[in-house]
């Protein structure tokens, strides 16, 4: 659901390049919907490997990093294109 809503500001693009013979989708637009796409997948694979409730919500804990960064192991979806 999140990777859909992720993807849906953008299907217009999608469209009008499918009814608009001279339109073509911008690249970055079509670099965002297939990293989108990626990050889902991967993370459906890391959910999916997942053997008891305890193992899923680890990967939704976040932790300080060394380098001060603080993430997940189930990581981040690629920031929308403006």
């Amino acid at each position: 659901d999140q990777a859909s809503g992720l993807l849906a500001p953008t299907d217009w693009h999608v469209i009008k390049a499918t009814e608009v013979a001279d339109y073509n989708v911008p690249e970055n637009i079509t670099t965002f919907r297939a990293d989108v796409r990626a990050k889902s997948n991967e993370m459906e694979t890391q959910i999916d490997a997942c053997n008891s409730v305890d193992e899923l919500k680890s990967l939704y804990e976040y932790t300080e990093q060394d380098d001060g960064s603080i993430t997940r192991p189930l990581g981040e979806f690629p920031k929308e294109v403006v």
